[in-house]
């Protein structure tokens, strides 16, 4: 599913979208103007999150330390990787290549769940 705005440069792919009875899993592989990110949710159900938490692991990638690796390339490297393996495999792939990147697990306090 690609969302574009009509606005900016902004692209936006959903590579996955799981649901479950405890909660939906996404991946997603967005770029704006000076950045592409790669991130993995998780959303818990109501009643089925630990301490009402979601979470969200990501790597930023500055595109000015991308050594010419485009937005379509990463897409086709991460939907040709294993769903479980995708965030592993992107670090690795861009370690070995000597590319900058940001990574980090976020989590926030959601009272609904």
């Amino acid at each position: 599913m690609n969302q574009l705005s009509l606005f900016s440069k902004d692209r936006n792919v959903t590579l996955r979208r799981l649901k479950n009875q405890i909660a939906t899993y996404y991946d997603v592989l967005t770029e704006n103007d000076d950045k592409i990110s790669y991130s993995e949710h998780i959303d818990p159900h109501k009643g089925y999150a630990i301490c009402q938490m979601e979470y969200e692991e990501y790597v930023d990638i500055k595109k000015e330390n991308l050594n010419g690796i485009t937005f379509d390339q990463l897409f086709i490297f991460l939907k040709n990787s294993e769903p479980h393996k995708r965030l592993e495999n992107l670090k690795s792939f861009l370690s070995k290549r000597f590319i900058k990147y940001e990574s980090d697990v976020f989590t926030w306090h959601n009272e609904d769940l």
